[in-house]
């Protein structure tokens, strides 16, 4: 398969997590840490620290906010969603998100061009520099992943070091990371170390040069792949819950 990493293969195209069927799909920004958030009726997942939110909507975002290292959620500014040649279109994004809010989600459907992938680019430098910790660190963080589907379609998500470099990590049905395909969200969390272990770093240089565009007149430019993910040729991707974070001790 073609080498995907380079941003003058991705298509202008951008599909983002809604949070309603008929709206624009963007999420938006969280509505801040609240003091009556009680921490011991969170999940788990989120009672941890030092969190990198991928994909995550606005009112869980809020019950973390506070731990937030740096915010890779798509904001159509700092970070995009790019379809790479229309190799997926919108799925649809409605009823309870895997932390059960009636917010949006990932929602891909693969197309018909024979193959799928998209990427998640950051053109922060500042937010882009802080990932370094974690390949610093990988020990101490995990990824955690929420998907949902009835296809057996597999999901390859890829890590890119500032090189290019390529940690990837397959999710099908029945491997280590696999999930039922019975239409239910489930929850998949993978240490750090299994990306580090397959050469992923990321270093505070990372993202240097680039410029975040402003929708009016800046264009963003450089940028970096923080995530992809590839579904091969058919099936559809339902993607929730998608940050990698500190987990409580």
């Amino acid at each position: 398969m073609k080498k995907l990493f380079a941003i003058a293969a991705m298509a202008a195209m951008l599909i983002a997590c809604g949070e309603k069927e008929d709206d624009t799909n963007n999420p938006t920004p969280g509505p801040g840490p609240n003091p009556d958030i009680n921490e011991t009726n969170l999940p788990e997942c989120l009672k941890g620290s030092d969190y990198y939110p991928i994909v995550m909507d606005a009112v869980t975002f809020g019950s973390i906010e506070s731990k937030v290292a740096a915010d890779l959620r798509v904001d159509d500014f700092n970070t995009h969603l790019w379809i790479w040649e229309n190799t997926y279109v919108a799925g649809t994004s409605t009823g309870p998100n895997y932390f059960g809010e009636v917010e949006g989600w990932v929602a891909l459907q693969v197309g018909s061009v024979g193959w799928s992938g998209a990427g998640f680019c950051c053109y922060d430098p500042a937010k882009l520099s802080k990932l370094a910790d974690i390949t610093a660190n990988p020990a101490d963080y995990v990824l955690h992943l929420a998907m949902k589907s009835q296809d057996a379609a597999t999901h390859e998500f890829v890590f890119y070091s500032d090189s290019g470099a390529e940690a990837k990590l397959a999710v099908d049905v029945d491997g280590v990371y696999g999930y039922a395909r019975d239409g239910e969200w489930h929850a998949i969390e993978v240490p750090m170390t299994y990306f580090t272990n397959n050469g992923l770093l990321w270093t505070s240089a990372l993202g240097a040069g680039s410029v975040p565009g402003n929708n009016v007149d800046v264009i963003p430019t450089g940028g970096h792949n923080v995530m992809a993910v590839l579904s091969g040729a058919s099936g559809s991707l339902n993607l929730d819950a998608c940050f990698i974070y500190k987990p409580a001790k």
